[in-house]
């Protein structure tokens, strides 16, 4: 059976299902925003016809310079990507035949990249049972002989964010076995309080920290993202991005964004206020949830034996299309992860699954 390595592709995951898209469906395998992109993103499309006829700024050079403002470093310690996809396979490019250690569950992209790059892999799985917390002790065992960690924070697809001292130990075991560790900070902005490594870099020069602007803006089809680190890690990345790696109307849609917190923090506020709402409410109904703080959240049945591709495609045949978790590491496609729309959508969601149960 060949499921789709990524959400946001019911067709292909209907398809393998031996089943059909019902009219209507509603994507809650989609973990970018739920609510209205901004109003003058169409407004200014318009006016990025010129950017489309000349070349961008080879290194995205005002998008850099923003937001190394706004996160209060120097521009030499950001470097902008075409998304932050593009950045984690810069950095396994950068540590080519390493030995590395990725933190799991975890986006699929970071061991797909070290692979590509023949790196050696090695896995630290948390679990439901410790809350998806790490164990420090276990950590610092698996750390040693790596050049370099991978950490997803807030956690994809558990949605589980981890407090600022837990990674301030984690950032000085790294720096105590003498290993780079890179910090995914994608889904930051839909966190409640936001709380960001970058801050720990003044005492820490072993950390890249990613940001991608897809997620909150609306920005998957164009692609943006930056890493914020030191500058000799930026200069080490810089050469194995060609130039024009960002384009034209990425970068100025980027720089407008990147002005928007008070719609950043709406969302975050909207989507924080529907996740508190649906939790407590299909724990009542016989499922487990992880303890997310975003904009998604894993899902099971409670008890043992249970079929999760049943139930994807129960949800499929209710116009509900949801994300397997076959190709996390340590979930083994035990859970689905599910999106946290808005109020009219979460709540054919629970009118779905109380048809599941009623079977």
């Amino acid at each position: 059976m060949l499921l789709p390595n990524h959400g946001a592709n019911p067709q292909l995951l209907a398809k393998s299902l031996k089943t059909s898209l019902v009219e209507n469906s509603i994507d809650f395998s989609v973990n970018v925003n739920p609510y209205p992109a901004l109003p003058k993103m169409k407004e200014k499309w318009t006016s990025l016809y010129e950017e489309i006829l000349d070349y961008p700024h080879p290194s995205a050079g005002p998008f850099v310079q923003r937001a190394a403002e706004i996160e209060g470093v120097g521009a030499d310690q950001v470097l902008a990507g075409n998304g932050a996809a593009e950045l984690i396979f810069l950095i396994a490019q950068a540590y080519r035949g390493t030995d590395v250690l990725i933190t799991a569950p975890a986006f699929s992209e970071y061991e797909e990249a070290c692979a590509a790059n023949d790196c050696t892999v090695d896995i630290y799985v948390t679990s439901e049972g410790e809350g998806w917390q790490a164990n420090l002790d276990e950590l610092s065992e698996k750390l040693i002989g790596k050049q370099l960690c991978f950490l997803c924070n807030p956690n994809n697809p558990t949605g589980v964010a981890w407090d600022l001292d837990t990674l301030e130990s984690i950032a000085a075991l790294c720096d105590h076995h003498h290993v780079t560790l890179v910090v995914d900070e994608a889904f930051v902005h839909f966190l409640e309080q936001p709380v960001s490594t970058v801050r720990l870099m003044e005492k820490y020069s072993n950390l890249i920290v990613l940001r991608s602007m897809t997620k909150m803006f609306h920005l998957p089809g164009l692609r943006l993202g930056y890493a914020v680190s030191s500058k000799g890690q930026i200069d080490r990345l810089k050469k194995h991005q060609p130039p024009w790696s960002v384009n034209g109307p990425a970068q100025k849609l980027g720089l407008f964004c990147l002005e928007q917190e008070d719609f950043a923090a709406e969302a975050a506020m909207k989507t924080t206020d529907e996740r508190k709402r649906m939790l407590p409410i299909l724990l009542k109904m016989g499922f487990e949830t992880s303890p997310s703080a975003v904009n998604f959240y894993l899902l099971r049945e409670r008890g043992e034996g249970k079929d999760p591709l049943a139930l994807i495609k129960y949800l499929l045949s209710r116009g509900i299309i949801v994300r397997h978790t076959f190709n996390f590491r340590g979930l083994d496609g035990r859970y689905i992860r599910i999106a946290v729309r808005t109020p009219q959508e979460n709540d054919r969601l629970l009118a779905a699954l109380e048809g599941w149960n009623s079977r």
